[in-house]
């Protein structure tokens, strides 16, 4: 398992896998994706970095990261939500983890929407104040940073955000769901960059809810 990413949802039958110590997580990222919808139901996908970095397609998002070592460092107090995290260990399950972050999410929800709602508004800034609303969908991933030489595992909580207008000056494409799927089908750059895998593994859920 070493050093490969992995992506799952509540169905998939990764949940009853076990994890290796080498992939326990030692930071968590807390993500909220933004699927903004046009009146002609086309989804908003950009790419907010510098020019010839990550070249990907993603959804405007903002997440709370937590470290490890700073839920292990932090005082005892009310119970928000650190203790399943660090119970985390070689053996657990993938469906453990999943609870894990997402009652972490609850016990740091304040800290939650407030960077969020900062970290949305500073990829497009007319977004701003509109992320609200309960999650349509919610998956996760393990992704291997070499920079930190760790996992980070990600919950990712999609969130509609209807629009009728945006000022874009970053890179941007509206595609209807389906023909975004329909490229991926076809080739590993449409619209000339590669597409964020959260995005394309919530294509099905988000075709049922706009």
């Amino acid at each position: 398992m070493t050093n490969a990413d992995y992506s799952w949802d509540q169905e998939s039958d990764l949940n009853d896998e076990h994890l290796d110590a080498a992939v326990v997580p030692q930071r968590y990222a807390l993500t909220a994706p933004q699927v903004v919808v046009n009146g002609a139901r086309e989804i908003l996908v950009v790419d907010p970095h510098p020019a010839g970095t990550w070249d990907t397609w993603m959804f405007p998002y903002a997440s709370l990261i937590l470290t490890r070592d700073e839920l292990a460092a932090a005082p005892d107090g009310p119970d928000d939500g650190t203790g399943p995290v660090l119970a985390l260990t070689e053996g657990s399950t993938f469906r453990a983890l999943s609870e894990a972050l997402g009652q972490l999410r609850v016990g740091h929800q304040d800290a939650y929407v407030s960077a969020i709602q900062t970290g949305v508004n500073n990829v497009i800034a007319d977004l701003n104040g509109t992320w609200s609303g309960t999650p349509f969908y919610t998956n996760y991933s393990l992704k291997f940073s070499r920079t930190s030489n760790s996992y980070t595992a990600y919950e990712f909580s999609y969130f509609l955000n209807r629009v009728t207008a945006l000022d874009l000056e970053l890179p941007h494409v509206w595609v209807e769901p389906s023909r975004l799927a329909e490229e991926l089908a076809r080739s590993e750059t449409p619209f000339g960059r590669t597409v964020s895998s959260n995005v394309a593994d919530a294509l099905p859920a988000i075709r049922s809810s706009i």
